[in-house]
This record gives C-alpha cells, sequence and structure tokens, in this order.
C-alpha cells in the first residue's frame, strides 16, 4: 500500500511518538510510506533514520487552514496514497477533504479521551472518515458512557519498537555510572513530562515516607513541562532533597529505562494509554501505574508490574516500597513485562494489526477482543 502520514505538531510527546513508531512499523511490512510533519519536529531524524521519506510544513491554523489543504492536496496528488493518516484533530478535516478530492481513503487516530459535543465533532468526522480509531478499550468505554456512537471505533494500541527498546546491561550500566548511582542503589524513576496532572506532585509526596524506609534508594525525575520548576523547589524542601535527582530528555531512552530498577506512571487524569509503561516493559524494568485511565491495559496487574490508586500517595509508597525490597520479584517482573510488551506492542504485532484493520471495515482487534486479558507472553 502506499501511505502517507501527516503530522503538524512540534512536540515529540506521546502521540508524536505513536505517529512515528506506527510509520516505521509499516514501512518495515513493505508497504511505501512518507511523512509529512512540522518543521523543527524532534520525529524527523527518527524517521530519516528508518529510511522514511520526510516533507516538512508549517504549522497548522486551525482545522480548515486552507494553506495546509493546498500542501496536502498536493502532496497527495503527486504521490497517490491509498490511505491518509494522522493522529493530530486540526488534521483530521484538511485529510478528510483531500480524501475525497483524490479518492484516498482517511484513518484518523484519536488519543484524546473526550470528543466535543458538537454535532462536526461526533458525527461527522467519525462518519466521513473510512477509519475512526481509538487506543484503549477504555478510551472507548468512556467515549461510549459520555454519549458518542462508538461501535465503527476500532482500537489498536501504540506500537512500541521493541528491537530499539530492550533490556541491555552495558546501557544501564553507562547511565547509572553517568549519574553517579553505585549496584547497591535501588534508582526508581519517573519519566515524563513534569506537569500536575501526571502524578509527579503524588509521587513527591509519597518519596518522603519512601526515601525514609528505604534509605539505598534514589529517586530520579527524567523530563521538563510546566510544574518543574515548583517540583524541585519542593522537593528541596524535603529531609531527603540529595537523593532527588533530575534530569531532562536524553537520546538515550534505553538507558533511562535500563537504568532504573522502577518505573513509575502515577497519573491522575484519564490517560487514554501510557506509553511510558510499555516502554519501561519492554527494556526488561518493573513499573508501578496508577489506575487512571488505559493505563491498566499496559501492564499484567502482579504479573509484570503493580498497580497503585491514583492521587494516593500511601498507595503508590507502599507499591513502590514493595518492589524496593523485593530485587528477585522485580527482576521476575522485569522478565515477564519485557514479554507482555513484545507479545501485544511490538511493531510487528500493532503493524500486522494496522492493515488487518485498513483492510477490513469490521475488524475487531487484539484490545476489544481481549479486553485487559492481553497476552502475556510472545
Amino acid at each position: 500500500m502506499e501511505l502517507l502520514f501527516a503530522e503538524s505538531s512540534p512536540q515529540g510527546w506521546g502521540s508524536e511518538q505513536h505517529f512515528a513508531a506506527l510509520a516505521i512499523a509499516m514501512a518495515r511490512r513493505g508497504h511505501r510510506v512518507r511523512c509529512s510533519i512540522a518543521s523543527r519536529s524532534p520525529l524527523e531524524a527518527l524517521l530519516n533514520e528508518a529510511g522514511i521519506p520526510v516533507v516538512l510544513n508549517r504549522p497548522v491554523r486551525g482545522s480548515l487552514d486552507p494553506r495546509q489543504i493546498v500542501r496536502l492536496h498536493q502532496l497527495a496528488s503527486r504521490q497517490r496514497p491509498d490511505w491518509l493518516i494522522t493522529n493530530n484533530p486540526l488534521l483530521y478535516w484538511p485529510l478528510i477533504l483531500v480524501g475525497k478530492a483524490t479518492s484516498a481513503r482517511t484513518a484518523l487516530f484519536r488519543h484524546r479521551d473526550y470528543i466535543s459535543r458538537s454535532l462536526r465533532a461526533r458525527r461527522l468526522v467519525p462518519n466521513l472518515a473510512d477509519r475512526f480509531i481509538l487506543v484503549s478499550n477504555f478510551q472507548r468505554e468512556h467515549l461510549r458512557r459520555s454519549g458518542v456512537d462508538v461501535s465503527r471505533m476500532p482500537i489498536l494500541y501504540n506500537p512500541i519498537d521493541t528491537a530499539r527498546l530492550a533490556p541491555s546491561s552495558e546501557a544501564r550500566a553507562r547511565f547509572r555510572a553517568s549519574l553517579g548511582i553505585t549496584d547497591s542503589e535501588i534508582l526508581v524513576g519517573y519519566v515524563g513530562r513534569m506537569v500536575r496532572d501526571k502524578g509527579i506532585f503524588t509521587l513527591l509526596q509519597a518519596s518522603e515516607a519512601l526515601l525514609e524506609a528505604a534509605p539505598q534508594m534514589k529517586l530520579l525525575w527524567v523530563g521538563d513541562g510546566v510544574d518543574l520548576q515548583e517540583l524541585r523547589v519542593r522537593a528541596d524542601w524535603q529531609a531527603q532533597r540529595e537523593r532527588h535527582l533530575f534530569h531532562g530528555w536524553v537520546g538515550d531512552m534505553k538507558g533511562v529505562y535500563t537504568a532504573l530498577d522502577v518505573v513509575v506512571v502515577p497519573s491522575e487524569y484519564a490517560e487514554p494509554f501510557g506509553r511510558v509503561s510499555v516502554e519501561a516493559q519492554a527494556c526488561g524494568t518493573a513499573v508501578v501505574c496508577s489506575d487512571a485511565g488505559g493505563l491498566p491495559e499496559t501492564l499484567v496487574p502482579g504479573t509484570s508490574g503493580l498497580i497503585a490508586r491514583q492521587g494516593d500517595p500511601a498507595s503508590l509508597a507502599a507499591a513502590i516500597l514493595e518492589l524496593v525490597r523485593e530485587p528477585a520479584r522485580r527482576r521476575r517482573l522485569g522478565l515477564a513485562g519485557r514479554q507482555f510488551a513484545c507479545a501485544n506492542f511490538s511493531l510487528e504485532h500493532i503493524g500486522q494489526d494496522f492493515e488487518e484493520l485498513l483492510a477490513d471495515r469490521g475488524y475487531v482487534g487484539r484490545a476489544a477482543k481481549q479486553g485487559r486479558g492481553l497476552a502475556s507472553s510472545p
């Protein structure tokens, strides 16, 4: 198939990472893939490395930006793709219009847990698109309860490059050495945007009891965001402030995940999915996730990770401490997590599922068929 992926966000967050990973997955399966992305997008280097042709575009000015529609029409007229694909709601209408004009079909992904109550958002866009795709069972059920007709909205989980993100003793040793972490220390970490809704202040509150109970533990914060400065100030008020380590985004995410003994995903808003949880498991690292949104679908509770109550510092601290004190259990969860990630979220599996979804309007998918009881081994 000839596939044109379109994105206009200059960010490199979860939905943008999904965009790049799915494009790479389809290219590896032998499809002809081209991507239209924003100038200065962090995805450009990743797509270039994968050998995928990239066309740079300007930021979108609204969902009916005429310049963007013209550019996409010109690109589609030259390439003649079978499918136009996007994650970005600002590109829904441009792709629908260009698809109608060029006879290309449209596959639109929805990564948020809500849809506006307007007729255009709830009825017209999903019905005019050839595929309107959600990313978790939680998201689908949440939208159904809010009055959205989800009968034509299949589920496709986020793909993860489990070859790039894999256990590595060398990467672990290298990154821990860069932080000055010894083999005897336990490194627990948060990876993501530093914003309140991600549960960073709940984890900070939980850390007071944690660091007191586990003198061999340190807490690593990796990422950036609008609440980072407040987080750093509040961490500096703690008695154990020297055991909080802060690190910006790095290109070596395998090094980050493998260096950590436990990855914590303490979100307090309804995460439609949760890439960090799956990426950490792909690297063989045990995870502790809150029960917010679709996060429980990203692990096998008690087998590849643990679940804590969202917004509950005591529950979060208890789950983390359980793993800090049991190294053998951490290793078992890490091994099971690697198997789980490869069996359910690899580029190969999700690429094949996407092929089936595009070929069959009646596609249900592994997520909807199996619910939260996903395969636990490859």
